[in-house]
């Protein structure tokens, strides 16, 4: 047993003797510095070890990992990782113990140093939770760590969005705009990142020319999804294009599943029809909104609008309506009977309601001949 132990412990110390062996001078002193874990000397020998060895990817990737990356030195460590690539990216090297090809070492730590900053600024915008008074201060040192993140892994489009929500909470907007484009940039084709790009710029105060894209683009990414065609439609509606807007909106409704959302999808194109003076379009989608969610005295308020304004059609004989005054007092009852059932769950605006009745009467004994 014990000759087996002697002739094992010589074997790695003849494998130590061959690797070092291969080394240069300078860079020997700097490993036999980083296995003493004193990193003030192994960061004077390994730049010398550089210059001796310009063709070796191993010695940038070490002096990358133990001494920039120790330091929190990213923009310096991502130089060295750039320049070990560039030597030799298939190339076996030595790190920490561990033989790894270039590009799968590089890759490693970049995915370890980036993820360790990333979760240390989730930690701290968690604990805005606990400590909401707090709020400016761990906001602050949550957007460090995610501008650490971002500078370890420029790629990362996730981490521009999430810095672009902080940067937003803690009030710089023109910065929250910034991130978010920029998020953008890095991953065009990710519909959770034009999303909360239009989201933030929106409620930024971007104007339509900066939302728009990006509504459009994350609903061609996705078009199934309610909530973004929402938006969309919405900000056609704000735009004025009233028949664009509610093209989404149908959209939006043949892809929502939820009831109560459904049913707000439906009031808001109850809306937009009833603005263009579409009685009967908005009649449908105000009673499908208040069949989905009967507790919705608003749609039940839009049905009873839109029998009143077919009524107005058949009292003037109006856009396409031929004259007929029995059909528009059929209406106006039929609108009496509506603002009247919901007189009965809005009881605090009763008086409000008796004011459209008494309109709504008064044109429908114009319509009777009284």
């Amino acid at each position: 047993m014990l000759n087996t132990q002697r002739i094992f412990l010589f074997i790695i110390g003849v494998l130590a003797m061959i690797i070092f062996s291969c080394s240069s001078q300078e860079y020997t002193t700097a490993k036999l510095a980083i296995q003493q874990q004193d990193f003030v000397k192994a960061a004077e020998w390994l730049p010398k070890a550089m210059a001796v060895e310009p063709d070796n990817p191993e010695i940038p990737v070490v002096l990358a990992v133990e001494i920039h990356a120790r330091d929190g030195e990213w923009k310096k460590m991502n130089e060295l990782f750039d320049l070990a690539m560039a030597l030799n990216p298939e190339k076996a090297v030595e790190v920490r113990g561990t033989f790894l090809p270039v590009k799968e070492a590089v890759n490693n730590y970049k995915e370890h140093y980036w993820a360790n900053e990333f979760n240390k600024g989730v930690e701290q915008f968690k604990n805005i939770e606990n400590d909401v008074e707090n709020k400016e201060k761990f906001l602050e040192k949550a957007i460090e760590h995610f501008q650490n993140a971002a500078l370890i892994k420029p790629s990362d489009a996730n981490t521009y969005s999430t810095l672009a929500k902080c940067y937003f909470d803690l009030g710089d907007k023109e910065a929250a705009k910034y991130a978010a484009l920029t998020a953008v940039e890095k991953n065009p084709e990710s519909f959770d990142v034009n999303f909360a790009a239009g989201q933030i710029i929106s409620r930024a105060g971007g104007t339509t020319d900066e939302i728009l894209p990006l509504y459009e683009k994350a609903t061609a990414i996705n078009p199934s999804n309610s909530k973004v065609l929402r938006e969309l439609a919405s900000l056609y509606y704000d735009m004025g294009n009233k028949e664009k807007s509610i093209q989404v909106f149908e959209n939006a409704i043949a892809n929502e599943e939820d009831k109560i959302v459904k049913a707000d999808l439906f009031f808001n194109l109850g809306v937009i029809h009833s603005q263009m003076q579409n009685y009967e379009g908005a009649e449908k989608a105000f009673e499908e909104a208040h069949f989905l969610n009967e507790e919705d005295y608003e749609a039940a308020l839009g049905i009873a609008g839109s029998y009143e304004g077919l009524g107005d059609k058949y009292l003037n004989g109006s856009d396409g309506f031929e004259k007929d005054l029995d059909d528009a007092a059929r209406w106006y009852r039929k609108a009496e009977k509506k603002i009247k059932s919901v007189m009965m769950i809005d009881i605090d605006n009763t008086a409000k309601y008796k004011k459209q009745l008494e309109l709504l009467r008064y044109k429908r004994d114009v319509a009777e001949g009284e």
